[in-house]
């Protein structure tokens, strides 16, 4: 016959739920530590906002400017390019598309500056 188990007791327990609880712990930091982190537009969504606004002040005829689509990367610490489709009309009345370029930086105040644009040709 079989001798019954004694029960178990918080001590015995301890040592195995410490090394858990641990192991649980460090997979927990290094699952932070890989995490995506925000780029681009996530971290400047006023970016491709201040981009359209200074295309559109620069193309013919801004009245008829569609911002179509647009794409943020980060290149410096409070620096970011930003690539957009558009559809204006041109000087000669036919809608051309096209893709322009901003370099758009944070000022103080979390005010966003372009100091440079690319137009189409």
């Amino acid at each position: 016959m079989l001798s019954p188990r004694p029960p178990l007791s918080p001590r015995s327990l301890s040592a195995p739920l410490v090394l858990v609880l641990l192991l649980g712990s460090a997979a927990i930091v290094q699952a932070a530590d890989e995490a995506p982190k925000p780029r681009g537009r996530d971290e400047a969504p006023e970016a491709p906002i201040a981009c359209m606004k200074a295309v559109k002040a620069a193309l013919p005829n801004p009245g008829s400017f569609k911002w179509v689509s647009g794409k943020t990367r980060k290149v410096a610490e409070d620096a970011y390019s930003v690539v957009g489709d558009v559809e204006y009309l041109a000087q000669d009345g036919a809608v051309r598309k096209a893709k322009v370029q901003c370099d758009v930086m944070r000022a103080p105040g979390n005010q966003f500056v372009v100091p440079k644009v690319r137009l189409p040709q």
